[in-house]
């Protein structure tokens, strides 16, 4: 590889081009190229002698080797990072300036013939309750380097308060990236017309993903408010690319795309990265970082392990609970993983049962409890519907995020508090006690031009599959809908039904301010 890279850099030449006109061919025997993957490394090869005065006070970690390994500094290119442990009533970075002087003087200046840059040089105390009794400077002493509320290292944002709000910073940022991303794509249909779900989902895993995924596998989602923000990022953008409410139910926002909570998501990626650390050979800071973990758990400290199960206890629905030693073995890290499956299928599985949802219960839609691969799925029919008002209508009805009585009434208290009984929510056309989703499509016979619309479907569904005739489907309608999605054919058909439906039921108009 080094003699690769030899070859590369010592033959590469260089132009200038300007108004359309290229110099002459010239070398660069300075620097390396700039956004190479292999540029780190060259950087990393070049610090390769960089070792900054252990302090007493360091960190130090054991693993399964004879004796401890201290570390007082961390260097991602040329990111550096240099750390100790200070009284939190009464700081002293007394020592600390040590490791500073070092690397600006000795090293930099006198080997290394580099320049550290002071106005990105800061400093950040974890947790003190005291104000530090002095302060680090650069340039022998000429620059104070300030302390910082929150400061970002390898991509993460780390703030100075301790416990669940150490990454509380971390993720306000992703997601806001996130939510932008999203908002990026949405804008794009003012020329594009409306995504496609398939699209829409390439585009989520391509490009918000990311950053509601960035750094699971070091912060660890024991912060319920920040987990929050990224799980309104997600649930956000897949109810605008279903064309559903803010109100409406967060089950199947997951069943029907295939896209997984992002609370499962995290905590499963977080499990694969502890299979990775377990993997690692036992002289690497790593799996040293790793097995120290475990030990801090059983002692009953705060620690990365702890974190995990922590937040495996608290998965909704189905918590999993496991002990230290799933974390021994890559076998029974796998076997966490799979119980995380379990519990993420069973937690959508429990969020569809609910009598909001009355044409999308798990059986209906061939959902097999535990069994992730049936939970998780994007569902034909928003990809054989090709006509964004049919796709966005059809959700809307199995969503139960729309205008009909059964779902408009459950929003409104009587008088006396109390909530209105399905059964006392009467179908504004032919007075039924109940105006539901089946009663509309199906039954509803108060209104000559549904009833047209009606039997025009039938008509055309019989034409497309014969076995399919009305009064079958009248029998078993919500059997008789799940057939509808899941063929390539009746899909758009009823999809259309379903639109027009729809608009024979508005909802109540906005109330509007007076003319001007």
């Amino acid at each position: 590889m080094m003699d690769w890279m030899r070859v590369l850099y010592s033959h590469m030449t260089y132009r200038v081009k300007a108004d359309r006109q290229f110099s002459e061919a010239f070398q660069s025997l300075w620097g390396i190229l700039a956004g190479d993957s292999f540029s780190p490394s060259l950087f990393d090869a070049f610090l390769h002698d960089f070792k900054p005065p252990t302090l007493p006070t360091d960190c130090r970690l054991r693993g399964t080797l004879q004796g401890t390994t201290p570390v007082g500094n961390l260097e991602l290119a040329d990111d550096i990072t240099e750390f100790t442990q200070v009284d939190r009533q009464a700081p002293d970075l007394v020592l600390l300036q040590e490791k500073v002087n070092y690397t600006e003087v000795e090293y930099f200046a006198e080997q290394a013939f580099l320049e550290l840059n002071a106005s990105k040089t800061k400093a950040l105390l974890f947790g003190a309750r005291g104000v530090p009794t002095c302060s680090l400077t650069l340039q022998n002493g000429a620059v104070d380097i300030e302390l910082v509320p929150k400061y970002r290292y390898g991509g993460v944002f780390f703030s100075s308060s301790v416990g669940t709000d150490l990454f509380i910073r971390h993720y306000e940022t992703q997601a806001t990236r996130a939510t932008n991303a999203g908002h990026t794509l949405f804008a794009s249909e003012a020329y594009t017309g409306t995504m496609p779900v398939l699209a829409g989902l390439r585009v989520y895993r391509a490009r918000m993903d990311c950053h509601l995924t960035y750094g699971c596998e070091v912060c660890i989602d024991i912060c319920e408010k920040g987990l929050a923000l990224l799980e309104k990022a997600q649930k956000g953008f897949l109810r605008r690319l279903l064309g559903l409410g803010p109100l409406s139910v967060t089950a199947p926002l997951f069943a029907l795309t295939g896209i997984m909570p992002i609370r499962h998501r995290r905590i499963i990626l977080a499990l694969r990265y502890a299979i990775y650390l377990l993997k690692q050979p036992p002289d690497t800071l790593a799996n040293k970082a790793f097995i120290d973990s475990l030990a801090l758990y059983r002692k009953g400290k705060k620690c990365w392990i702890g974190n995990i199960i922590t937040v495996l206890a608290r998965l909704p629905d189905a918590p999993v609970v496991i002990t230290p030693e799933s974390f021994e073995t890559e076998a029974g890290i796998l076997a966490t993983i799979t119980a995380v499956e379990e519990s993420c299928s069973q937690h959508i599985m429990k969020g569809l049962a609910s009598s909001r949802l009355p044409l999308l219960h798990g059986p209906d839609l061939g959902l097999i409890p535990g069994n992730i691969q049936t939970t998780l799925k994007m569902r034909s029919y928003l990809r054989n519907v090709i006509v964004p008002a049919h796709r966005k209508s059809l959700t809307c009805m199995l969503c139960s995020d729309h205008t009909l009585a059964v779902e408009m009434y459950r929003r409104v208290r009587c008088p006396k508090g109390y909530e209105i009984a399905p059964d006392n929510r009467p179908c504004r056309y032919c007075r039924a006690p109940t105006e539901s989703e089946i009663h509309s499509l199906f039954l509803c016979e108060g209104f000559a031009d549904l009833k047209n619309r009606r039997d025009t479907f039938f008509s055309r569904a019989s034409e497309i599959s014969p076995h399919l005739t009305a009064p079958r489907i009248t029998q078993d309608p919500i059997r008789s809908i799940h057939l509808f999605l899941d063929h390539r054919d009746l899909a758009p058909t009823f999809a259309k039904f379903v639109f027009d439906v729809m608009i024979m039921f508005p909802g109540p108009e906005r109330r509007r301010g007076p003319k001007k």
